[in-house]
């Protein structure tokens, strides 16, 4: 019995292709340019005073997917190794949401963060203080993800006006 099969030639197929990845170009240059624009916002959020070192935003990263896998970007905190930078996803949410009143946080790594940010109070009262009232967040990844979705739009509009020219509807 011989086997059985289907075939479908379309044609103009290549011609088709070779116009259709004409819009790849300026969609890839459009979420490369909104990742980096969502990227500064973090760090911009993630730095919300002055006397902050910005060891926080220096952990804020950026992939792009790679050729062949479908358009995206990713931008956080993420990575593998070893230091602080590498550790930052772990500091961000009480960074960004605060901490609420309860359990006294490290003296030994409030002493470290007040020596660092040249606050000469002494790190046990600033503990038993957070341990107290708690932290305010700052609340860096959402403002950062707001700005990102109007920044979107934006780019968004005219990536549809760009792809619109190249296919000359």
């Amino acid at each position: 019995m011989a086997g059985s099969g289907f075939s479908v030639e379309v044609e103009g197929l290549e011609k088709l292709q070779r116009k259709l990845g004409g819009a790849l170009t300026p969609a890839k240059t459009m979420i490369g340019d909104l990742a980096r624009y969502v990227q500064a916002e973090l760090k911009k959020g993630a730095k919300p005073h002055a006397a902050d070192k910005g060891t926080l935003a220096e952990g804020v990263k950026l992939e792009m997917s790679a050729t062949g896998q479908p358009l995206g970007a990713t931008v956080g905190f993420f990575g593998r190794g070893y230091g602080a930078r590498s550790s930052m996803g772990a500091i961000a949410p009480t960074v960004n949401y605060g901490r609420r009143p309860g359990k006294r946080p490290s003296v030994q790594a409030i002493g470290r963060w007040a020596k660092a940010h040249g606050i000469s109070t002494n790190p046990w009262v600033l503990a038993r203080n957070i341990a107290r009232e708690g932290t305010k967040g700052v609340l860096f990844l959402e403002k950062a993800e707001e700005a990102g979705r109007k920044k979107a739009q934006e780019m968004m509009g005219k990536l549809a006006v760009e792809i619109e020219k190249r296919f000359g509807s």
